[in-house]
């Protein structure tokens, strides 16, 4: 009995051991897949792996049909949007889904691409850290087909006018095209 202890206390520590390991270890949201998400906070998350291949396809043969908004903030006085215009963000947008268009009319689906600029509030009373002020804003983007989400990406901008909004848009887009089922 007592050589029977011994091995089964081994085989419970190192599962233990293995639970914190996998705990320390594991990978949040806050992804870092290519190098535009190591300029800027992007958190990304995949529903529909199933989709994943018709979604891109459709995109690349410029089946989307894009809508957006803005959510400016409440709790201070709203700046970001006397220097930023929504449509000349949907033009970035469309820009940077033109150039990587390449297929012609593949697709007879429609790929539905939804995406808002959020504002930073930062004299919002819900800002627990001063890290939470730092950014200006994010762009919030849902990439949805046949009434199913497939995807959504939120990637922080730093600039109080909304300068480097272009390169975050350009990272989404290339996000959204750079996906395999693993994520």
């Amino acid at each position: 009995m007592k050589y029977l202890l011994y091995p089964l206390a081994l085989i419970g520590l190192i599962f233990f051991a293995e639970g914190i390991y996998s705990q320390i270890n594991k990978k949040g949201a806050k992804s870092a897949r290519l190098p535009c998400h190591n300029k800027a906070v992007v958190f990304e998350r995949l529903y529909a792996p199933e989709l994943l291949a018709s979604s891109k396809e459709a995109l690349l043969s410029g089946h989307y049909v894009l809508s957006s908004s803005v959510k400016k903030a409440t709790f201070m006085k709203s700046k970001l949007f006397e220097y930023v215009n929504l449509k000349e963000v949907d033009t970035m947008v469309t820009e940077a889904i033109a150039t990587k268009q390449h297929l012609k009319n593949v697709s007879d689906e429609k790929l539905y691409i939804t995406y808002y600029i959020y504002e930073n509030d930062k004299k919002d009373p819900g800002k627990k850290t001063p890290k939470s002020k730092l950014y200006a804003g994010y762009l919030h983007f849902t990439f949805e087909m046949n009434g199913k989400k497939i995807y959504i990406n939120q990637s922080d901008f730093m600039d109080l006018q909304g300068k480097d909004i272009s390169k975050s848009v350009q990272c989404v887009i290339e996000s959204f095209l750079t996906l395999d089922e693993s994520l």
